[in-house]
């Protein structure tokens, strides 16, 4: 069994995009605004090597979430939130981007400049994810801070990353659509996650969704995983740390889910990596449920898109009576990841994945209608008006109306 180490020491940072508004007075990457906050036509946007929103991570904060102080600004931070220009913090620079996707330029302070998200492709070329758009206020997807198992001189990069949309419009505020076709420099690390969506694992009784890849042979790429922050910090090992790698090119070429039974000491107790797919293709849509019972044992099943023909393929008996963030009184909260590693190694993970640079890959997938179902008689996410309240599974916001009114009805 390889080793993987996806996630081993991945530093959690919890960062929203911020509206940021172009200011006339920095014109420091020599391309100076006017008045209303124009580009003049005449510059040249010469960006430097790559690095898409990547978050700084604060060490006063338990999830080393990104501030803005008096005397600089934060990653991931409007420079100019204050009214008045606030210089980046050290090792951050002030990148002018359509960061939002509509056609608005403005500054946000980021580790390097460069590899800015351009518009969706105009075909997906994946039946769940009829048509693309830009992640925006609703996404639950943000591009991530860091990550352990790849490195690029090239930072972090999210600029491949979109969301989907139906034939209507309405846009599926869980999905992400990753689509390497998009950009022309196709090496580097491709990092996302849901800070803003963190979620308890105890409270979780099932997730489901739908995944589709085209195009992603030889490519170390996970559509969906998820893990809990820190990482089995006693241990140093996968198959305590609670990670599930949902969908997995691991090791190249073939798909997989793991949960690190490789060093998790459980014996016939911890099952995975069953090469139930190919990086080549799903062969259209999948859809994928995680079932935890009321004795903590995890079990991730692969079925049809219909949810019929349905087969076990990884398993975890007493699972959250075992990993590092569900014991010990704990009740440490997960975030779910996508990303694909395309650079250089940057752990153990990459060797053991038998991971390879791929300059020419065509790799495109969605994951889409990520549906979490609370154990109790309240959703996971209680706030209507989160964008994180669309992960709530229909089943647990029924039972939730159900009990609140037969609550008031006493």
């Amino acid at each position: 069994m390889p080793v993987m180490l996806r996630s081993l020491g991945l530093a959690a940072a919890a960062a929203l995009l911020i509206e940021a508004g172009a200011s006339p007075e920095d014109s420091e990457r020599g391309c100076p605004v006017d008045n209303a906050g124009k580009l003049d036509a005449s510059c040249s946007m010469d960006m430097d090597e790559a690095g898409l929103l990547q978050h700084r991570k604060s060490k006063q904060h338990p999830l080393g979430a990104s501030v803005s102080t008096g005397s600089c600004t934060g990653g991931n931070s409007d420079p100019y939130a204050s009214g008045s220009k606030v210089d980046c913090c050290s090792g951050l620079e002030s990148c002018l981007g359509d960061w939002h996707g509509t056609a608005t330029w403005s500054y946000l302070c980021i580790t390097s400049c460069g590899n800015e998200p351009g518009p969706p492709p105009a075909e997906t070329g994946l039946s769940i994810c009829p048509k693309a758009v830009s992640m925006g206020s609703t996404s639950i997807w943000n591009a991530a801070a860091s990550s352990n198992s790849c490195t690029s001189s090239k930072g972090i990069r999210g600029d491949t990353g979109f969301a989907c949309a139906d034939s209507s419009g309405t846009v599926d505020g869980s999905s992400i659509f990753v689509d390497m076709t998009s950009a022309s420099d196709k090496v580097g690390c491709f990092v996302w996650e849901t800070d803003d969506c963190q979620y308890p694992m105890k409270s979780v009784k099932q997730i489901d969704f739908d995944v589709e890849w085209d195009g992603c042979s030889n490519l170390w790429m996970a559509p969906i995983w998820t893990f809990s922050y820190p990482w089995a910090p006693d241990t140093g090992l996968q198959g305590l740390s609670g990670e599930i790698d949902f969908v997995e090119e691991c090791p190249v070429p073939s798909v997989n889910t793991n949960l690190g039974c490789y060093n998790a000491d459980q014996g016939a107790g911890c099952v995975d990596s069953q090469h139930w797919g190919e990086g080549t293709s799903s062969n259209g849509p999948q859809h994928m449920t995680m079932t935890l019972d009321t004795e903590g044992n995890l079990e991730v099943q692969v079925c049809a898109a219909d949810k019929t023909g349905c087969k076990t393929v990884a398993s975890y008996k007493n699972y959250l009576n075992i990993v590092y963030p569900t014991t010990d009184g704990r009740n440490n909260v997960y975030k779910f990841m996508s990303d694909i590693f395309n650079d250089q190694a940057g752990d153990g993970g990459w060797g053991g994945c038998k991971a390879v640079q791929n300059p020419t890959t065509t790799c495109k997938y969605a994951v889409t209608n990520i549906q979490i179902e609370s154990n109790s008689n309240a959703p996971v996410f209680s706030d209507p008006n989160s964008k994180c309240y669309v992960l709530n599974a229909e089943k647990s916001l029924a039972m939730s109306k159900k009990t609140t009114m037969s609550q008031a009805s006493h």
